[in-house]
Parts: C-alpha cells; sequence; structure tokens
C-alpha cells in the first residue's frame, strides 16, 4: 500500500547506509505504519505491535501484530486505508489469538469479520508464541542476517541477535530527524487539527467568569474535548501553566490544584493539550478575569509583538536558538521589568508534543541552547512564556508549518488576551 512516511524512512535509511528498521515503540509504529490500538494506551513496558520497514523498496513494509487484532486493523480502515503495510507477521497474546480461532456456530460475523479475513490474506508464515519471535521470523525470511539494522528498541535488538545475528544501530534519534519534517498527508492532517484546537481553546475561554471553579472549568474543557474526539492529555486537568492558591499565583509548568473560586482581576493561563488523529494540540493563549489594567494590557502587547517577530524567523535554514535573544531584547527595549523571565522554545510537534531532532537526550539545556536549523515541511510550535512576577504571568503559543516563504500558521485562533468579563448569566444559553 501507498505510504509517504514509509518512502520518507526508505530514503532516510539509504542516507543512513541502513538496511532496515526495527520499529516497536509505539508513536514509530503508527508513524509507519498508521496502526494504533487503545493497547498501546495502556502503556505496557512491552510492545503490543511493531513495524519493519527496509531500505529496498522492493521489500515490503511489515506490521507485527497479535493474531486476535486483524479486527482491530479491520476497524482502522472501514474509511480509508489509515493503516497500511506490504505483509503482516503474526504473534500470540496471552490465550486471546487461541480463542479468537475458535469460530462461534452462533455469531454472524458481518461486514467487520469478512474485512478482517480479507487482511489475514496478507499474513505470511506461522502466527510466532511472541512478538520478538515474529520480528525474528520475518528477519531470517527477508535475509537480514549480518545486516545493518537499526533498532528503537535495544531488547527487541537482543532477543532477535541469536537467530538473526545483525549490526546494531540505535534508531531512537534516527526516527526523530524522520518524523520531524512532515509529509504532505500529515501536514492536511494537521490544518484539520488545529482547527480543532481553535474550537478547544475557544470553549475554554467561554467558561471562564467570576466566580468559576478552576477544576470545574477543567472539566468542562475535557468533557468538550472527549465529546468531539479528542484524548485528553491526562486524568482531566486540561489546563497547563499555574494556578491560584490562595492570592498567589503559582507558575507551575504542570499541575496545580485550584484552591478557590476564580476573582475579578485573575490572569488564567490556557493551554490545552490533547491528542487528535495520533497529532498533539498544543495551544496557548492568556486570559484575564473582568477588565485588565492598562499596565497588564501593556505587556500583553509587548509580549504579542516580541512573538511575532520571533515568528517571522520560521524559516528554512535558521536556528531555533536564535529565537530566544530576539524575544529577550524587544523586552528588554520596551522596559519590562526581569526580561530574563521570558522562556522561549521552539519544538517540532506531532505523535509527542516535544520532537527536537538532536543527539539523545534532547530534553536538555541543549534542546534550546543547541536548537536545530528549521527545514521545510517541518512543523514548528513557538512558545513564549513570560513568569514576570510585578504584573503576571503572560503566556502564548501557535504552531506553525515551515514552508519556502512566511510560516503557515496551523491555529486561527487570536493571540490577543481573552477577556472573560461576561456574568455565568450570560453563559447559560450558549452551546457546549
Amino acid at each position: 500500500m501507498a505510504n509517504a512516511r514509509v518512502d520518507r524512512l526508505r530514503t532516510m535509511l539509504a542516507r543512513e547506509g541502513l538496511d532496515a528498521v526495527v520499529l516497536s515503540h509505539p508513536h514509530d509504529v503508527r508513524y509507519a505504519t498508521g496502526y494504533h490500538s487503545i493497547l498501546e494506551r495502556w502503556t505496557q513496558m512491552e510492545p503490543f505491535a511493531a513495524a519493519i520497514v527496509f531500505a529496498d523498496p522492493a521489500r515490503p513494509a511489515i506490521l507485527v501484530i497479535p493474531e486476535a487484532n486483524l479486527g482491530i486493523v479491520a476497524v482502522l480502515n472501514r474509511d480509508g486505508p489509515h493503516c497500511t503495510f506490504d505483509e503482516i507477521r503474526s504473534f500470540d497474546m496471552l490465550n486471546f489469538c487461541e480463542v479468537s480461532r475458535y469460530v462461534d456456530p452462533d455469531r454472524n460475523g458481518g461486514q467487520l469479520a469478512e474485512d478482517a479475513t480479507a487482511i489475514a490474506g496478507a499474513i505470511r508464515g506461522a502466527c510466532q508464541p511472541d512478538i520478538a519471535a515474529a520480528i525474528t521470523a520475518a528477519l531470517v525470511d527477508h535475509g537480514m542476517a549480518g545486516k545493518r539494522i537499526g533498532f528503537d528498541e535495544h531488547r527487541v535488538s537482543a532477543a532477535v541477535a541469536p537467530r538473526v545475528p545483525h549490526d546494531y544501530r540505535d534508531a531512537l534519534d534516527f526516527m526523530m530527524r524522520v518524523r520531524v519534517v512532515k509529509t504532505g498527508e500529515e501536514l492536511a492532517r494537521y490544518r484539520a487539527v488545529g482547527s480543532m484546537a481553535d474550537r478547544v481553546i475557544a470553549h475554554a475561554g467561554s467558561l471562564l467568569h467570576e466566580g468559576a471553579d478552576w477544576n470545574g472549568v477543567q472539566a468542562g474543557i475535557c468533557d468538550f474535548m472527549v465529546r468531539n474526539g479528542v484524548i485528553p492529555v491526562d486524568e482531566g486537568a486540561m489546563l497547563f501553566g499555574g494556578s491560584y492558591d490562595g492570592d498567589d499565583f503559582i507558575p507551575d509548568l504542570f499541575r496545580t490544584p485550584g484552591k478557590r473560586a476564580l476573582r475579578r482581576g485573575d490572569i488564567v493561563i490556557l493551554e490545552t493539550q490533547g491528542v487528535l488523529d495520533g497529532f498533539w494540540i498544543d495551544i496557548n493563549r492568556t486570559a484575564v478575569i473582568g477588565r485588565p489594567s492598562a499596565d497588564y494590557q501593556r505587556l500583553h502587547d509587548i509580549l504579542h509583538d516580541a512573538f511575532l517577530m520571533m515568528v517571522d524567523r520560521l524559516r528554512p535554514g535558521v536556528s531555533t536558538n536564535s529565537l530566544p535573544a530576539i524575544g529577550y531584547e524587544h523586552l528588554k527595549a520596551k522596559g519590562v521589568p526581569a526580561p530574563e523571565k521570558l522562556l522561549v522554545v521552539a519544538h517540532g510537534i506531532g505523535l509527542m508534543p516535544l520532537e527536537i531532532p538532536l543527539a539523545y537526550p534532547a530534553a536538555g539545556l541543549a534542546g534550546v541552547k543547541q536548537g536545530f536549523v528549521m527545514e521545510e515541511d517541518m512543523l514548528i510550535s513557538l512558545d513564549s512564556l513570560f513568569f514576570g512576577a510585578k504584573l503576571g504571568p503572560c503566556h502564548m503559543e501557535n504552531v506553525y508549518a515551515i514552508t519556502a516563504g512566511a510560516p503557515e500558521p496551523m491555529y486561527a485562533a487570536p493571540l490577543e488576551l481573552i477577556i472573560a468579563d461576561r456574568a455565568p448569566a450570560d453563559r447559560a444559553s450558549e452551546p457546549a
């Protein structure tokens, strides 16, 4: 089946001098084949699926899954070829596969069963006792002994080595370099994700008012996401950036439970994060309960201008490490107190929120100080987070596609300050 991501993988494999790559991390399996299931969200230590891609385009792209999960592939492909592969290798998962082989005489399988049976025609070889055995059998059958093979999980390499000796290569950094540049199909999918992100952030803003319960606002955002097919990022705290503890704003980059109702003058950081169609929503806006002070409005306007100056530098050939200085110098020139409290991060985005194409570990200081050179068709999230204490925090974030010219914004939600100055009664008739 045609798959632009597999074509890109093969091109990169040839460039790296690799004969094949064996992928078992859920993000990488989904990237290569589109396969995913609820099992991956259990975050088990052992993988439930794998993908094998060869540099040689004459060889098949292989999906390795439990035999019992053929029905999952049929479901994924009901509305189009979302899960693509040339060959399937199967293995047993506990005793699920044994049970699924039993034909229930009282069950009418219907169209889904017919689709799964058709997909079974892509299976090659015998069902193996576990995923490592299935990968091993595939590599043996395709003559990979002695070849240079990349793995995103060293334990898989160690498990297949007794029967398929190979020249091991770590594929983690390799996959990050592959995934951070998007295919045309991925960019089209993210435009749809961006439209939903706009709806989510608008809904978040609509829930804010004087007297609103912070935790209730978060639950309302979570409910809106779930009803619109977005998987919330965690157990329900949808807002990111900080909350109030008494009169003090806690600029917590992770979760801070709210302990009181929102008051007039409170600053609210809205960063709604969730997953839609395998891509992350990552949009950040600042709101104020009631009318903002003139000084705070000026701060937000200065940060807004600095943000647009940085956006203008989102071009091919520019390093992300040049962006923080632009924001810092603008805040400093405008007399903003403590401009050093401006946190600027530019990162790739896709199957996870931080895709930084640097050597592991990339999420340390090098992710900003060293940065990476942007390329056409990257999706770049630009975070601009000011944690100044005098007037309060002020954040904004957008995702952009890097083009040959000006960057293309993936979100249309205005960057302006959200002013929540309506009473709760004004919101009663608004649709969910």
